[in-house]
C-alpha cells in the first residue's frame, strides 16, 4: 500500500484508511477479521469515533497486538470534562494508552466551532491530554468545508477531516489548497458516501439519488458519471478523491472483498484517464452563482427548501443529471411558487448570492 506524510503530523498512513463506521453493523467476531485483513493488506490508518456504537471496540481488540504499527484516530464531542470522559472511554476501548490523533466531531457551523475551541469547550481537554503525552495530535471534522477553513486557520488543528466526492466538491474551493500550505494533515471521507454494499451510490445524502435500478428514470445519467456497476462506480469515486492532493482517504468497509477494491483502486492508481477528467469536470466548480450549501438560510419562512433546490439544480446545470433532477424536484412539500420574495434567505446567505433570482431559475429547469 503506497503511503503519504498527514501533513505536520509526520505520520506515514495508507493512501486508503479504513472506516469504521459499517462494522458496527457487523458481529464482532467477523468485524475483527475485517480490521485484521485490512491491516494485513497494508491499510495502515485506522478511523472510528466514539459516536460510531461498538467500533472503537472492535478495532481496538483486532489490533492491539500490531498497535505499533497502525495510526488510530477517534473523534470526540460534548463539553469540556463530557470530552475527557469520553476520551477515558475510548482508551478502554481502543485498549491502548496514546492516541496518535483525536478530532472534534461535527464541527458544522461557526458557532458549533467557537463553542468547541471556547473556555468550556472540548478543544481544551484535548489539548490537556496531548500536553499529558496520552494523544499526539488534534483534528477537527466537519461537512462545511468553509466552517473547517476558519478552523484549520487558527493554527489549533493538525488534520482536518471533510467530504469529497464526485458529486460534492466543496473542498476543492478553498480547503485542499489552504491545508497544504499551513501543512495540515488532510483526510476524506465520504468519497462513495458512506454506501452501503455494493456501493452504488457516490452521494453523502444517498437517498436523495435512490437505486439506480430501481429509481432512475434514466439510468445513461449514472453511468455516463459513475460507471456501470456498483464496483466500478465505487473504484472510479476513489480515483476521483485520489487524484486530488490530499493524504488519506476513509470508505466504509466492511468485508474482506470490500478491503480488496479499495486497496486495488489504490494500487492501480496514477492519473486520472483525459476520458475520465471531462466526465468528472475534474478540477473545475459549478459557475457562479452556485450554492455552497451551508444551510445559514434556512429555515424558510414558507417552508421552501432552499438548499436542496439549488442542489438538484447544480446537479441538471453542472452534471448533466437532468432526468433524475426533473423527476425529483415536483415531490418536495414546497416548492419555490411557495417563495415570498421576503429577501431573508439573501440576507443571511456568507456568499451575498442572489438566492430568490436562483431559486426561480431553477425551478423553470425543474418544474
Amino acid at each position: 500500500m503506497k503511503k503519504r506524510r498527514l501533513g505536520r503530523t509526520g505520520l506515514e498512513v495508507s493512501v486508503v484508511g479504513f472506516g469504521g463506521i459499517p462494522i458496527i453493523a457487523r458481529p464482532r467476531a467477523e468485524a475483527m477479521k475485517v480490521v485484521r485483513y485490512a491491516y494485513e493488506r497494508g491499510i495502515t490508518y485506522f478511523d472510528t469515533a466514539r459516536l460510531y456504537g461498538d467500533s472503537e471496540e472492535k478495532i481496538g481488540a483486532a489490533l492491539k497486538d500490531v498497535r505499533g504499527e497502525v495510526v488510530l484516530a477517534t473523534k470526540i464531542h460534548g463539553s469540556r470534562g463530557d470530552a475527557a470522559r469520553g476520551l477515558k472511554q475510548s482508551f478502554k476501548n481502543l485498549q491502548t494508552d496514546r492516541i496518535d490523533l483525536v478530532q472534534l466531531h461535527m464541527i458544522d457551523s461557526e458557532e458549533e466551532l467557537t463553542r468547541a475551541t471556547g473556555p468550556d469547550g472540548p478543544l481544551n481537554d484535548l489539548k490537556e491530554a496531548r500536553s499529558q503525552g496520552k494523544i499526539d495530535h488534534v483534528g477537527i471534522t466537519g461537512h462545511r468545508p468553509y466552517i473547517l477553513a476558519k478552523a484549520v486557520t487558527s493554527g489549533e488543528f493538525d488534520a482536518v477531516l471533510v467530504p469529497l466526492n464526485v458529486l460534492e466538491r466543496g473542498a476543492t474551493e478553498e480547503l485542499i489548497a489552504l491545508a497544504r500550505k499551513l501543512d495540515v494533515g488532510l483526510v476524506i471521507m465520504k468519497s462513495i458516501s458512506g454506501c452501503q454494499g455494493p456501493l452504488q451510490y457516490p452521494q453523502r445524502q444517498v437517498w436523495f439519488l435512490g437505486k439506480p435500478e430501481l429509481d432512475w428514470p434514466d439510468r445513461s445519467e449514472l453511468i455516463a458519471h459513475f460507471g456501470r456497476d456498483g464496483l466500478e462506480r465505487a473504484q472510479r469515486c476513489l480515483r476521483f478523491v485520489l487524484a486530488h492532493d490530499i493524504d488519506t482517504v476513509i470508505p466504509g468497509l466492511r468485508s474482506k472483498e470490500e478491503v480488496d477494491w479499495a486497496i486495488q483502486a489504490a494500487d492501480n492508481f496514477s492519473v486520472l484517464t483525459s476520458d475520465e477528467k471531462e466526465a468528472y469536470k475534474f478540477g473545475k466548480l459549478p459557475p457562479e452563482p452556485f450554492c455552497r450549501e451551508c444551510g445559514l438560510c434556512m429555515p424558510c419562512p414558507e417552508g421552501v427548501e432552499i438548499p436542496t433546490i439549488l442542489r438538484w439544480d447544480i446537479y441538471y446545470t453542472f452534471y448533466g443529471i437532468r432526468n433524475w433532477s426533473r423527476d425529483q424536484y415536483p415531490k418536495l412539500p414546497t416548492r419555490v411558487n411557495s417563495c415570498t420574495e421576503c429577501g431573508e434567505c439573501g440576507k443571511k446567505c456568507p456568499y451575498r448570492l442572489p438566492v430568490i433570482r436562483m431559486l426561480k431559475e431553477a425551478e423553470k429547469r425543474l418544474a
